[in-house]
């Protein structure tokens, strides 16, 4: 029962099968041209703050943790959830053109120590609740309390791969800007590196997705926390100017992306040259089901 045309998008339409949800968030300050995780900004969808036992693996749902609501669980009727508009209005304060990525935060481990050079091992709890084939799977380190940065300090990552294989990353290097939410590998020259896969932590060669987080090594020493979080990219938007910005993946890609029963929705946000100080955004999501 799969919408594979416009006639089928239309058709689910008119039988009502669409949900229209609203989201705002607020930010107090963010760092310009870094990309910053707005799951733990206030506002609405309610702020989530990756607080659970320190190193051990927690999955992240809509039912259970909320995010950005996007429908009901419909696989079990046979249906799929396809994301059909995504709209984003800037509100309040400067807020300059950049790109935001929406995603499904699917896994998450906290209080990596910073200032820890042995190796941490990380619990993996119950293993990743969608996409578990780990493929298209990214990661993300969220700065839980904020790093100086001080020499640029590198760290590594032993993971499982898409093949279930034992992996080890590249070495990853922190920037310098210690604001909570901000990914911990922006604010630095080496994300303009051919390796570098910023704002997305650089995988082994060959790699295209990761099932777990086995370990994190830091080479150097550092002050702060850092999150670690797997997240299934979706869609892209990006303001051009300080109006509204909107994608509609049917009509500007012919593509219509699926979220899963039950994502957790959230979005990293890269403000341009400007720094998002007393700034805030409202938008919407429209999804259909079919």
């Amino acid at each position: 029962m799969a919408i594979t045309s416009f006639k089928g998008l239309v058709d689910a339409e008119e039988k009502g099968q669409t949900f229209i949800g609203g989201l705002r968030k607020n930010f107090n300050s963010t760092a310009n041209s870094c990309w910053f995780d707005v799951t733990s900004s206030p506002g609405n969808p309610l702020p989530f703050y990756y607080a659970s036992s320190p190193l051990v693996g927690e999955q992240l749902s809509q039912s259970v943790n909320g995010g950005i609501p996007h429908n009901q669980p419909v696989a079990s009727l046979g249906y799929k959830t396809y994301l059909k508009t995504l709209t984003i209005s800037p509100s309040a304060g400067a807020f300059s053109a950049g790109p935001m990525i929406l995603m499904d935060y699917l896994y998450y481990y906290p209080f990596i120590d910073t200032g820890n050079t042995d190796e941490q091992f990380l619990g993996q709890g119950l293993g990743l609740p969608r996409y578990t084939d780990g493929k298209g799977v990214s990661v993300i380190a969220v700065q839980m309390a904020g790093l100086l940065g001080t020499g640029s300090p590198t760290f590594r990552f032993t993971y499982i791969n898409q093949n279930d294989v034992l992996r080890t990353s590249p070495p990853q290097t922190c920037g310098s800007a210690s604001i909570t939410g901000q990914l911990a590998t922006g604010n630095n020259g080496n994300i303009a590196m051919p390796n570098s896969n910023y704002p997305f932590l650089t995988l082994s060669p060959g790699d295209t997705g990761v099932r777990s987080i086995q370990s994190v090594t830091f080479d150097t020493p550092d002050i702060g926390l850092l999150a670690f979080i797997l997240v299934k990219p979706l869609e892209q938007i990006i303001l051009r100017e300080a109006t509204t910005g909107e994608r509609t993946p049917v009509t500007d890609f012919f593509d219509l992306p699926v979220i899963e029963d039950d994502a957790y929705l959230s979005m990293l946000i890269n403000p341009g040259f400007n720094q998002l100080n007393q700034s805030s955004f409202i938008g919407t999501i429209q999804t259909v089901w079919g």
